[in-house]
């Protein structure tokens, strides 16, 4: 894992939640020094339009804009950009089959594990 190369991303991470979104945020700032925290999928497009941004961390379900169609306007913008989705639901869930067909590089069950999270995120930049 290249966490000097990490460290130097500019990332998004949106998460409507707030103990999950404090505790992740926390962990990933003391790694990751470029971090944007949003707390729904309206204002994460917002702040993606604002800004370049090499990763995007976001859950699905939230209010305003849920994060399936976050990532939708998102691939319109940019089709390259890695996204890593949060989310409760299981690998067999008909969800994850939507996140491929949507152009999601990976995913990761909550709550997350950061080391979990770094390592999906080394092998996201690298693909």
């Amino acid at each position: 894992m290249n966490i000097e190369l990490i460290k130097t991303l500019r990332v998004l991470y949106v998460e409507d939640e707030i103990a999950l979104r404090d505790i992740t945020s926390s962990s990933l700032e003391s790694i990751i020094t470029q971090l944007v925290v949003s707390d729904n999928g309206k204002d994460g497009l917002e702040k993606f339009m604002n800004h370049d941004f090499d990763l995007i961390i976001t859950d699905l379900s939230m209010p305003v804009m849920d994060g399936i169609t976050m990532i939708k306007e998102i691939r319109k913008i940019n089709s390259t950009v890695p996204i890593i989705v949060t989310t409760a639901f299981g690998s067999q869930n008909e969800e994850v089959e939507k996140l491929n067909e949507i152009g999601v590089n990976a995913y990761i069950m909550k709550p997350v594990d950061v080391m979990k999270l770094l390592q999906i995120i080394d092998e996201s930049i690298n693909q």
